[in-house]
């Protein structure tokens, strides 16, 4: 299995990065640590498909998170669920989805 992202536009390939180990600098460099981004990525990794600036999509049993600026590989089902309880309190607010 080949955990590549696709590219953001002609010729142009994403970074990816794994999961946990890079978590932290996918969620700034793609400003999910933002409510309405968060809920952006949530609902993407929910529905396998295109939230605005987020896109996820299945690779084998691995999920990968395509942001503005890099790509996130969850490897499983376990690292999807925790990556869900880890960006999960970032996606509360007020701000309209």
């Amino acid at each position: 299995m080949s955990l590549r992202a696709r590219p953001d536009g002609p010729g142009h390939p994403v970074p990816v990065r794994a999961w946990p180990e890079d978590e932290a600098l996918w969620l700034d460099e793609n400003g999910v640590r933002r409510p309405r981004a968060a809920r952006h990525v949530l609902a993407s990794l929910a529905a396998l498909d295109r939230r605005g600036r987020y896109a996820a999509r299945a690779e084998g049993a691995a999920r990968i998170l395509t942001g503005p600026v890099s790509a996130l590989a969850l490897r499983d089902a376990e690292a999807a669920i925790g990556f869900v309880f880890s960006v999960t309190p970032y996606g509360y607010g007020e701000e309209a989805f």
